[in-house]
């Protein structure tokens, strides 16, 4: 949900309804990914390293693939919603599917291929003026179902441009064939595990507060939300990097990768200062003073927003680039596995407060081998680095 609409459905509903579609969209997001299949994360690298006439055709196996994975995971995302939200069940449902169905959407593609104008108007245009569109119904006093209905119209409407733009005349769903598209599905397998890990990741701690702490529920899911926007901010610089590092060929990605890891860095001390800063008075403004952030909880979500901006870097960009995907997903992996318990404890002892603290130290698992990978793999040569960086 964008920042304008959280006064605007508390306002027109309550806390509790806004914190059951926040948890929706969170459900909904960890279903997107899983039906993104990991191009999201591998796909920009992929397409900036491609010959351009062979990129459209690229797009159009991952879309294939992916349209056999959106209707049954979008199915169970929206039935989770529905048992695990305590109120404003429809709605919820609703909303998690608009979110599910961005799994679809080609801003990966248009970022790889280095086409920001067809991202802003055949990606961000639809999605956000469908969500214009919803908080607008709201205000006139429509119900609360408009707000995720027309939300689910723009990104089905963005799904569509986008892809008939990048087919270019050619045969979408006619050209599915299962069989290739699952082998196209299994060609993806450290995609599928960091699309898995980031999908329980998004999704697990909300659905873990809604239902062991529901009276925390509000707080998190306020918190969850400026802790996206934070890394919503990041992402534009974070897609650059991801085509600009391989693009430059094999002779300067070392130094490509030097600098991208200064560049992050830089995020991440800018993000990290902002967001403690802005949370607490956002938060009072979002919620009419209804929602509190205590101080402990702006902290810990302070301390994941610097680990996922630092490991979007350092692994979605320098990682990938390196041809270290495999590698980056058995860090990821170990990470997610060891978040479930921590998460689950975390509430269980200590509510919004825990979950986010289980949050963070699942993402340190999985970020400091990262780190020790990408200085041992960006060596100068000469400086104990044996190997040549592969580019494929």
């Amino acid at each position: 949900m964008t920042l304008v609409s959280i006064p605007i459905v508390i306002a027109h509903a309550s806390p509790v309804s806004w914190g059951a579609l926040a948890a929706a969209q969170s459900i909904g997001t960890g279903a997107s990914v899983l039906i993104g299949f990991g191009w999201g994360t591998t796909g920009p690298t992929d397409i900036a390293r491609a010959a351009p006439g062979d990129r459209g055709a690229l797009y159009l196996e991952s879309y294939r693939a992916r349209l056999l994975l959106a209707l049954p995971i979008t199915a169970a995302a929206v039935i989770l919603t529905y048992y695990v939200v305590p109120s404003a069940r429809w709605e919820a449902a609703l909303n998690c599917a608009a979110y599910a169905l961005t799994g679809l959407l080609a801003g990966w593609f248009f970022t790889g291929a280095a086409r920001p104008n067809s991202f802003i108007l055949l990606d961000t245009a639809p999605r956000v003026g469908g969500a214009a569109a919803g908080v607008i119904a709201l205000l006139l006093g429509g119900p609360l179902a408009l707000y995720p209905g027309l939300q689910l119209v723009g990104i089905a409407v963005g799904v569509i441009a986008s892809t008939a733009s990048i087919a270019g005349g050619k045969a979408v769903v006619t050209g599915l064939r299962m069989r290739r598209s699952l082998a196209v599905l299994r060609g993806q397998s450290h995609g599928l595990v960091l699309a898995s890990v980031s999908a329980a990741n998004a999704a697990l701690p909300a659905i873990l507060v809604a239902a062991l702490a529901p009276a925390a529920l509000p707080a998190f899911a306020l918190g969850d939300k400026l802790l996206r926007f934070g890394t919503t901010a990041a992402s534009p610089f974070v897609q650059f990097l991801q085509g600009w590092v391989p693009a430059g060929g094999p002779g300067a990605m070392a130094s490509r990768v030097r600098r991208a890891a200064l560049i992050g860095l830089g995020l991440v001390v800018i993000g990290s200062s902002a967001f403690l800063v802005v949370a607490p008075w956002a938060a009072q403004l979002l919620s009419h003073g209804q929602i509190e952030l205590a101080w402990p909880l702006v902290i810990a979500f302070s301390l994941v927003l610097v680990l996922l901006v630092a490991a979007q870097v350092v692994g979605l960009v320098c990682l990938l680039a390196l041809g270290e995907g495999k590698q980056l997903a058995k860090y990821t992996l170990i990470g997610g596995i060891a978040s479930v318990p921590l998460v689950a404890a975390g509430v269980v002892g200590f509510g919004a407060l825990g979950a986010a603290a289980g949050v963070a130290i699942g993402e340190m698992v999985a970020f400091v081998p990262q780190c020790a990978l990408l200085i041992s793999r960006s060596r100068p040569p000469g400086k104990g680095r044996s190997q040549p960086i592969p580019v494929s």
